[in-house]
């Protein structure tokens, strides 16, 4: 499955949001104000019946271009027949309202973010207790007695 870089980053924002709005509890949090708490419950309310707002303005960090709107527009349709997404439309319709990320999507835009952290930090030493290397055993004639192997 070959992601262009416009999948990539809707991939990215829409897995940010759904975590933002998972991690939202019952209850606010100490020094939250209360309304500010209530719509964020509120929009969460609303993910977990339609999914996450579509919201390419927020995604992008400013006002999407024509041709910005109609790239992310295509990829959305093409993101939905690869299977990495649900585009949902709250009050029916063709437009496009909330995205829903499939299993497929959530493990996608993870390891995204997994190529990101290596990519960003590549000279991080590697923590060998958690490499898991598989057992090679040789074969029983790879070994002569007397220690030496056959190409010796």
């Amino acid at each position: 499955m070959t992601l262009t870089l416009h999948m990539r980053e809707m991939l990215r924002a829409v897995l940010a949001e759904t975590r933002r709005l998972e991690a939202v509890g019952d209850r606010p949090p100490d020094g939250m104000d209360r309304e500010e708490w209530r719509d964020l419950w509120w929009e969460r309310r609303d993910f977990e019946s339609f999914g996450v707002a579509h919201d390419l303005a927020r995604w992008l960090g400013h006002a999407p271009t024509t041709s910005e709107s109609a790239v992310f527009s295509r990829a959305l349709w093409n993101m939905e027949d690869m299977g990495l997404l649900a585009r949902v439309s709250r009050w029916g319709g063709r437009r496009t309202t909330h995205v829903r990320l499939s299993t497929e999507g959530r493990t996608a835009a993870e390891r995204l973010l997994v190529e990101d952290r290596q990519a960003e930090t590549p000279d991080l030493p590697i923590e060998w207790s958690q490499v898991e290397l598989p057992l090679i055993e040789l074969p029983p004639d790879a070994v002569e007695p007397g220690g030496e192997g056959r190409n010796a």
